[in-house]
């Protein structure tokens, strides 16, 4: 299979794939917190649904009391409880 060039310059430089690739990464911290980085923005917000554009698709957290905690042009930090997490392409 053929790599991108940005793969091969990730895996000979060990810069990871995320930062050259604009990919998104969650880190999620059990079921209360959900840290995005690499959005395009907030498709839906409410305090049981909330819907986030990344560069390859869209990340749609279900749950209750959920919160946009912080929003910056490269990250989102979102608590509450969380129910599903699901991937739309």
């Amino acid at each position: 299979m053929r790599k991108r060039i940005s793969e091969r310059v990730s895996e000979a430089w060990g810069i990871p794939k995320d930062v050259i690739m604009n990919i998104p990464r969650l880190t999620i911290s059990g079921d209360k917190e959900i840290y995005i980085e690499n959005h395009k923005g907030i498709l839906q917000y409410t305090d049981t649904e909330i819907r986030i554009s990344t560069p390859m698709g869209i990340v749609h957290i279900c749950g209750k009391s959920l919160l946009l905690e912080r929003i910056r042009l490269e990250d989102i930090l979102i608590s509450g409880t969380f129910e599903r997490i699901e991937y739309e392409i």
